[in-house]
C-alpha cells in the first residue's frame, strides 16, 4: 500500500469512526446541538462543509496521483489531463526535447504554489471554526452574566416566594452557560476533525509532490551537456554547426573534469564562450577563434571587474582560444592547436569540489558572485 492509499484510507476510518460515535450518542449530541440550534447548527453545518472539502481535495488529488505514476511508467496516454500538475503535463509532451534544472526548479516552485493554494480553503475553514467556538463562549458568557445582573435586580429577598423566584430566574444563566460549553465543544470537536482530515490531504500532496520530484528528477537531472544548456545561447545568435560543435564538446570537457559552467556568454556579442568556474578562484573562459584583440579586451573588463568589486582575493582568470595556433600556456589568454589540446589541458587540470560544509557555502557564494559579472559584462 503506497503512502497516498494509506492516508486516504485513515481519512475514511477517520470519518465512519466520527459518524458511529455521533450514531451510538444521538440523543446527547441533539442535547447538545439544540442548547443554541442557531449557533451550533452554523458549527455543524460548517464542520461538514469542512470534511466535504477534503474529500473533494483527495478526490481530484486521485487521479492526478494516477497520472504522475502512469506517465513516468511509460504509459505516456493515459486518458487523463491532469490540473495541478499541468505545468509539467505541458512540458513533458515532447519526451525527447530537454528540461534544464532551471526549468525543473520553475516547474515544481509552481506546483508547489498550486497545492498550497489547495492547502488554503481547508485552513481557513478550521479558523472559521474556532472563531464559531469562541464567538459562542463570548456569547454564552454575555447571556450568563446578564441573566445573573437581572435576576439580582428583581430578587425581593423579603418576599416568601424568594425561592421560586430565584429558581425561575436561573433560566437564562444557565442556558448562556450551555450556549458557552456546547459551542465550544462543537467548535474545538469540529476543528480538530476537519484539521485533521486536511493534515492527511497534505501528507498525499506531499507524496505526490515527493513522488514528481524523483520522477523529474531522474528525467532531467541528466549528466549536462553544452546541446541541453545552450539553447538561450544558440538563439541570441546564430552560429555555425562547426562552431556550435565545438562548444559542445568544451562544454563537456569542464563538466567531466569538476568544474561549474557558470555561465555561456558571448564574447563581442557574437563569439560563444563558455565560462567555467573553479575551487581556488580558478575562472576559465573557453572560446573559439576570435582576434587576439577582442580576448584582451575581455581580459582587461573582467580584471577590472574584479579589482572593483573584490579586496584581497585575485581571481586567475584565463582565456582559451581554440584558433588553430601554436599552443602556448605563458600568457593568461591561452592558444589552442585544437578542442583535443585544450582537453589535455583541462583534464591535467581537474577541479577537486569542497568537500566540507563551510567551504560549500564559500564556493556557492564565489560562483554566484561569478556568474553575476558574467551578466553584468556581457548582457
Amino acid at each position: 500500500m503506497t503512502k497516498f492509499h494509506k492516508n486516504f484510507n485513515i481519512m475514511s476510518m477517520f470519518t465512519a469512526t466520527l459518524l458511529a460515535v455521533i450514531l451510538v450518542f444521538w440523543r446527547t449530541f441533539m442535547n447538545i446541538a439544540i442548547s443554541n440550534i442557531l449557533l451550533n447548527g452554523v458549527i455543524i453545518g460548517t464542520t461538514i462543509f469542512g470534511i466535504v472539502i477534503c474529500f473533494i481535495q483527495m478526490f481530484k488529488l486521485l487521479p492526478e496521483y494516477r497520472w504522475l505514476h502512469a506517465y513516468f511508467n511509460g504509459i505516456a496516454t493515459y486518458g487523463f489531463v491532469p490540473t495541478i500538475l499541468r505545468p509539467v503535463a505541458l512540458a513533458l509532451r515532447n519526451r525527447h526535447n530537454p528540461i534544464t534544472t532551471t526549468h525543473l526548479t520553475e516547474l515544481l516552485e509552481l506546483v508547489s504554489s498550486r497545492i498550497e493554494e489547495e492547502r488554503d480553503s481547508v485552513r481557513y475553514i478550521t479558523n472559521t471554526l474556532i472563531f464559531l467556538g469562541l464567538l459562542g463562549t463570548f456569547w454564552g458568557l454575555i447571556l450568563t452574566i446578564g441573566g445573573f445582573a437581572e435576576l439580582m435586580i428583581n430578587l425581593d429577598f423579603e418576599s416568601d416566594m424568594v425561592l421560586q423566584s430565584m429558581q425561575n430566574g436561573m433560566a437564562i444563566p444557565l442556558t448562556g452557560m450551555a450556549t458557552a460549553f456546547t459551542s465550544s465543544l462543537l467548535g474545538l470537536a469540529g476543528s480538530l476533525s476537519v484539521g485533521f482530515l486536511g493534515q492527511q490531504v497534505q501528507f498525499a500532496q506531499n507524496t505526490v509532490f515527493t513522488d514528481l520530484t524523483d520522477f523529474m528528477t531522474k528525467y532531467a537531472l541528466q549528466e549536462p551537456t553544452a546541446a541541453t544548456q545552450s539553447v538561450e545561447l544558440s538563439e541570441k545568435a546564430p552560429v555555425s554547426e562547426a562552431v556550435y560543435s565545438k562548444i559542445t564538446e568544451i562544454y563537456d570537457i569542464f563538466v567531466k573534469s569538476g568544474y561549474e559552467i557558470c555561465d555561456l556568454i558571448r564574447i563581442d556579442g557574437k563569439h560563444p564562450a563558455v565560462v567555467a568556474l573553479g575551487t581556488d578562484e580558478k575562472l576559465y573562459i573557453a572560446t573559439t577563434a576570435i582576434e587576439e584583440e577582442a580576448l584582451q579586451n575581455t581580459l582587461k573588463r573582467i580584471e577590472l571587474c574584479f579589482a572593483d568589486t573584490l579586496e584581497g582575493i585575485k581571481i586567475n582568470t584565463r582565456i582559451l582560444c581554440i584558433d588553430g595556433t601554436k599552443t602556448s600556456i605563458a600568457e593568461k589568454i591561452i592558444h589552442f592547436t585544437s578542442v583535443d589540446t585544450l582537453q589535455k589541458y583541462i583534464m591535467a587540470r581537474p577541479n577537486i569540489r569542497p568537500r566540507t560544509q563551510s567551504d560549500m557555502e564559500n564556493f556557492d557564494a564565489y560562483s554566484e558572485y561569478i556568474t553575476t559579472v558574467m551578466e553584468y559584462l556581457f548582457r
